[in-house]
């Protein structure tokens, strides 16, 4: 899916015809064989060899429901109904196309441009919004496939009241994994790295197993979560540290839209925070209690199955900050759903909804003087910068600009306007590989 824009550059190429011809499903199963011969060759460390004889030998066993085939009695398989190989002549023109693309590789390669795997709607968004050069850099990290060997782990450190406690922790947490020592077995990692916000990054290696048998799971010392995906919550504790002390925060009461997997409404409850964690998924919400069960933290948390833009706090309750993580297109997470870089001009209802529940939030839910951050994992400045546009001319709230050093390593993404807008590959060092995404 990922390189599927540079696949099928190449196969309109080299094929008189693409998508291929052929009666019924036979079209699109030769299709899926190329797209599988092609990716094998080009993008995957797949022997030449195999790549062809393997794809054209699977093309050579797949069977078509009953009335598909090309009629012929030498081509029915046996066993019940009418099922039919598919026809020779497909089988044998997969075999050619993919023996072409193997011997001109290099220069079929040089055609394509990564760009090519995202969709032209997206295209022209990035490059209006952020110009050629950061376009680039930014496909090519949504195109790095090493990516996915690194997992980065946000600490609970629920119960640490100083900078100093938390950064012994995490030391001693990093100590953990470079043992590769779990309950049950010893287990190696590449490499840990400690990232700028307090996270752990964690290379993997071959024999790390499943997440649920790393060291300290049960124990419930660790989430998984993206770097750029802590940053609103970061946001909404550095302001509330700066108006009431990090002494009070027991007493405040915080509120997380949108809340499930947990990632947000966990960090939230390891600073110390009484949370309202509301999710309109009822699934979405088991899960969230399933984590936050695994990491001790579900007393102080409230959890309410309903829509965000239709829950407001009890009179009685005094809200100190929300936090307001939108539904969105997703496209800052492209390295890891390269199925959203697909993602046309129609979306749908998310921008109604994300401008109802902001307008919401900020005219019935936050009190005076309280603080609201809203964040999006999306790099299109209309589900994003817009939306505070918008939500400014209401006059219901004012900007509290990012300063520098108020989130340790994102200094630069900082904008103008005092915004957080993280971009994929433009970033320095380890944060070079990050989602994208904007906070307010």
């Amino acid at each position: 899916m990922r390189r599927m824009g540079q696949i099928d550059c190449i196969l309109n190429h080299v094929c008189d015809v693409y998508p291929p011809r052929g009666k019924g499903k036979q079209s699109l199963i030769l299709q899926a064989a190329l797209r599988l011969g092609v990716a094998q060759l080009m993008f995957l460390d797949t022997p030449a060899f195999a790549a062809v004889m393997e794809t054209v030998d699977v093309l050579k066993k797949t069977t078509i429901g009953k009335g598909q085939g090309n009629g012929k009695s030498d081509n029915k398989v046996a066993g019940k109904g009418e099922r039919k190989v598919m026809p020779k002549q497909l089988v044998s023109f997969c075999n050619a196309v993919l023996r072409r693309v193997d011997r001109e590789r290099d220069e079929l390669l040089e055609m394509t441009n990564p760009r090519d795997n995202v969709s032209s709607f997206l295209q022209k968004e990035f490059i209006q919004a952020y110009g050629s050069d950061l376009t680039n850099k930014v496909i090519e990290q949504l195109m790095d496939e090493t990516a996915h060997q690194n997992v980065d782990l946000s600490l609970n450190t629920s119960g640490l009241k100083s900078e100093k406690e938390r950064q012994v922790f995490a030391d001693e947490m990093a100590e953990v994994f470079s043992d590769g020592h779990s309950d049950r077995e010893d287990m190696g990692f590449e490499s840990i790295i400690k990232l700028p916000n307090g996270s752990l990054r964690i290379k993997k290696g071959s024999n790390n197993g499943s997440i649920s048998k790393w060291p300290k799971y049960d124990s419930g010392v660790w989430w998984v979560q993206d770097v750029s995906s802590t940053l609103p919550a970061l946001a909404l504790i550095s302001s509330l540290r700066s108006i009431h002390g990090e002494e009070n925060f027991e007493k405040l009461n915080v509120v997380d839209m949108c809340a499930a997997p947990g990632g947000k409404t966990a960090q939230l409850l390891s600073s110390g925070f009484h949370v309202t964690a509301i999710e309109a998924n009822a699934r979405r919400c088991r899960r969230l209690l399933e984590n936050l069960d695994r990491l001790q933290l579900g007393e102080k948390c409230d959890v309410v199955v309903k829509y965000g833009q239709e829950w407001t706090p009890d009179a009685d309750m005094k809200v100190a900050g929300i936090l307001v993580d939108v539904p969105c297109s997703a496209t800052g997470t492209g390295n890891r759903r390269p199925d959203v870089l697909q993602k046309d001009e129609d979306l749908g209802n998310l921008l109604d909804t994300q401008e109802k529940l902001a307008h919401h939030c900020a005219e019935n839910v936050l009190e005076p003087g309280a603080v609201m951050v809203y964040a999006t994992c999306s790099l299109l400045p209309k589900e994003s910068e817009d939306q505070i546009k918008r939500l400014l001319q209401k006059g219901h709230v004012e900007i509290s600009p990012f300063l520098p050093g108020e989130i340790p390593g994102f200094d630069d993404a900082i904008d103008e306007n005092g915004f957080l807008r993280v971009l994929p590959g433009v970033l320095d060092g380890d944060l070079k590989q990050c989602d994208g995404f904007f906070c307010s």
